[in-house]
């Protein structure tokens, strides 16, 4: 199962889904499905990070600042939990705070988070909207960071700019999954790439097998999901989770 948001409203296959959705792509019977209603439980705005957890909770960043039940005032470098009652086209389920970007630096306008996955030994990566400069770390909006156990720093875990990717808007990672059991890491850009040995668009999903992860990154590519095989031609994916 691939879960996958979108940057847009749309419709794949016959199913009409919106920014605030994630759909649910089997690649056994190639079929879709609305697998989280964000209107259900009061989002308006696009859902432009998500992770799913082993408990069946789902991590959420949004694009903009918002309120939300249970919640109060959230800021598009926050991370919410959604703990599900039900799921599918009638989403019901409770929100609580998981994660304040403020608290670890993520105070400017390009600092909003739009990527959300764990490193194989349980540490949170993110990625921005733009440049970030945190404790720790400072780069651009190709990379991903990953913050310590202690919560008070972060590190470099994927460097954009060494594999090939620009600072240029379509370059942009935008969706991140990180495979614990190889290490390799699924990407999406916020638009058109060009890696070694790789291109693609936004409504693609792409691997960097690591050779070496951090300062010096350093991947082998290959294709890993076409979204204009498989009916989201046109659509540019802005988070992933893959279960398998």
């Amino acid at each position: 199962m691939i879960y996958l948001s979108s940057t847009s409203n749309g419709n794949v296959s016959g199913i009409a889904f919106n920014d605030e959705d994630i759909l649910a792509f089997d690649t056994g019977t190639n079929t879709w499905s609305i697998y989280f209603d964000g209107s259900d439980v009061g989002i308006t705005g696009d859902v432009n990070a998500f992770a799913l957890m082993p408990d069946s909770s789902i991590l959420l960043s949004l694009d903009a600042p918002t309120t939300l039940s249970g919640v109060g005032s959230v800021d598009d470098s926050d991370i919410v939990r959604f703990t599900p009652t039900s799921l599918g086209t009638n989403t019901a389920g409770s929100f609580s705070l998981y994660f304040v970007g403020a608290d670890t630096g993520l105070t400017s306008n390009g600092e909003d988070i739009d990527a959300i996955d764990f490193t194989p030994d349980g540490r949170l990566i993110v990625s921005t909207t733009g440049s970030y400069s945190v404790t720790g770390v400072s780069g651009r909006d190709e990379d991903l960071i990953a913050l310590d156990p202690s919560g008070t720093s972060w590190s470099l875990y994927f460097d954009g700019s060494d594999v090939g990717l620009s600072e240029s808007s379509s370059e942009e990672t935008n969706g991140v999954w990180v495979d614990p059991a190889s290490n390799q890491v699924y990407l999406t850009t916020l638009g058109a790439f060009s890696v070694v040995g790789l291109s693609g668009d936004g409504s693609d999903i792409f691997i960097c097998t690591p050779d070496s992860l951090g300062t010096s990154t350093a991947c082998t590519f290959n294709s890993y999901w076409g979204g204009s095989l498989n009916g989201f031609a046109g659509e540019v994916v802005d988070g992933i989770d893959i279960v398998r």
